[in-house]
């Protein structure tokens, strides 16, 4: 048997919460999608790992300027699903057969940040929300393997647009008395997952593809 799978750390934009309202998993380009969803499998049959059962009409692949699997609101609603969230899609070829799974890592346990020209914004703000004291919050957690003092501190309110019709909280995140901002590229993700034991602060790997045989 052959599987493969590709994983998608899913964003705000994609789960519909930004301007446009589209529900969607944006198809990195330089995967090669086609792999999983050839010309004969745009828009397959899925087992729902989540519910078990069949979904028909599910998610169906574009091709275009940009590569997305679209059609994926009422899931996404069904599953309230938040920034951060992974959704799985699986194929598996065997014995003549070609079959389609759809899964879900649900991570209720993280706070997702996007680096933005002015700070970090928070893709779940109300995680940390809840924490928050004073516009600050500190933790202890791991960074670059490195046990570390944490702060995340407010530091504006401001438009992402000119058009955009509320402004979005901007945070800093501050390592060891050192800001991690500069560190970072635009648009790009970092998440902090608070466990028991540990916390860790890391850098986000958006999306993942694996195969093997069985």
């Amino acid at each position: 048997m052959k599987i493969q799978q590709f994983i998608k750390k899913l964003n705000n934009t994609e789960l519909g919460k930004g301007n446009t309202h589209e529900y969607y998993v944006l198809v990195p380009s330089n995967l090669d999608i086609e792999v999983i969803f050839d010309e004969q499998n745009r828009n397959p049959l899925f087992f729902d790992k989540v519910s078990n059962k069949n979904r028909q009409n599910l998610a169906q692949l574009t091709i275009g300027r940009e590569s997305r699997i679209k059609g994926l609101g009422p899931y996404y609603r069904e599953n309230d699903l938040c920034a951060g969230d992974e959704i799985v899609f699986e194929r598996r070829d065997y014995e003549g057969k070609t079959e389609f799974y759809v899964d879900l890592n649900i991570k209720q346990n993280i706070i997702t940040f996007q680096k933005n020209s002015r700070g970090f914004e928070v893709l779940n703000l109300d995680r940390l929300i809840s924490k928050i004291k004073d516009n600050k919050y500190y933790i202890k957690a791991y960074y670059n393997n490195k046990l570390c003092d944490v702060l995340i501190e407010f530091k504006e309110a401001f438009k992402k647009r000119a058009d955009s019709p509320d402004t979005t909280d901007f945070y800093d995140i501050i390592v060891d008395s050192n800001s991690i901002l500069s560190e970072f590229k635009g648009n790009e993700y970092l998440e902090l997952e608070e466990n028991l034991n540990f916390n860790m602060l890391k850098k986000v790997v958006v999306w993942q593809k694996y195969e093997f045989q069985l």
